[in-house]
């Protein structure tokens, strides 16, 4: 259902994260985070009825403002989707939303966070995740990586996989060496 959850539990001061692209360019992206501010309600509705929409303060939203009081909120309102199989349609009706008080380092990808806990596991199990969770912050001094042992740090450097990367970075590296070269002969023709 498009990453729609069948039931959400929000409160004000909540972090969510955004689960569809809703205006990417202005950062309302899937995996955009931020922080519930309001929820609101229609006219005689409240609980356990859906609310009209849930103002977020998103982290990186760079839009237009949609009040003077609240730089950086954007009203989330509920998004219908549906899905045809062979016992008919279904649709589902909910805030693009998602608790965010932990993600995955593959949903961190791209994202910059201010400050992590990153726990990296007791393997790479994934060549290069590592490097993926620790780039996502801003400054050493905001992180946090468990577990940190001397032995997993220097596994890496035993890794076949890494092997694999320096040798094809080495190949490249001579490959673009020669082009270099062949440019910068005298008289040389190139053929585009």
């Amino acid at each position: 259902m498009s990453g729609l959850q069948p039931t959400i539990y929000l409160a004000n001061g909540a972090k969510v994260m955004l689960t569809m692209n809703l205006w990417a360019s202005v950062g309302l992206c899937n995996g955009a985070t931020g922080t519930v501010v309001d929820i609101i309600y229609a006219t005689n509705h409240q609980l356990p009825d859906l609310p009209v929409a849930v103002t977020v303060k998103f982290d990186d939203y760079r839009g237009p403002s949609f009040t003077e009081d609240l730089s950086l909120c954007v009203p989330i309102c509920p998004i219908t989707v549906s899905s045809q199989t062979i016992e008919g349609v279904h649709e589902r009706q909910q805030l693009p939303l998602r608790l965010a008080y932990a993600l995955t380092i593959h949903k961190s990808q791209g994202l910059t966070l201010s400050k992590a806990w990153i726990d990296i596991g007791k393997s790479e199990k994934t060549p290069g995740i590592s490097y993926v969770a620790i780039s996502r912050i801003k400054t050493l001094s905001s992180l946090i990586i468990e577990p940190i042992t001397f032995e997993r740090l220097t596994n890496i450097k035993s890794s076949s996989t890494l092997q694999y990367w320096l040798e094809e970075e080495s190949r490249l590296h001579h490959i673009a060496q020669s082009t270099i070269s062949a440019f910068h002969q005298p008289n040389q023709l190139c053929k585009f």
